[in-house]
């Protein structure tokens, strides 16, 4: 496991350019144009998904004290201070962190 406490990021970063700048690059990914305009991550540092596992994009809900799927893709994501964004290769929906719990929101 990997984390990358206190990166610095532009006001105008998403979280899909934050991953390619963390990783150097190293992300394979598929581009759905419109109506989508989302990249569908399919491998992170030379870890490819392979079913069961796949890489599942996780929000920290600090309020809850939980995880919860992301809603939106990582494109969509606009990367600000103070956030705890995951990306864990798992069974997709099994918490990112053993032991954690998982949330159907964090509203």
């Amino acid at each position: 496991m990997i984390w990358y406490n206190e990166t610095g990021v532009s006001a105008v970063s998403n979280l899909y350019e934050l991953t390619l700048n963390l990783t150097r690059g190293n992300v394979e990914a598929t581009f759905y144009g419109p109506p989508y305009n989302e990249h569908f991550v399919t491998a992170i540092n030379g870890v490819e998904n392979r079913s069961p596992y796949y890489w599942t994009l996780w929000l920290y809900c600090q309020n809850k004290n939980g995880w919860q799927v992301s809603p939106v893709g990582a494109d969509n994501i606009r990367v600000g201070s103070a956030q705890t964004i995951a990306w864990a290769y798992e069974i997709p929906y099994h918490s990112p962190l053993p032991g954690t719990q998982t949330l159907d929101s964090c509203q």
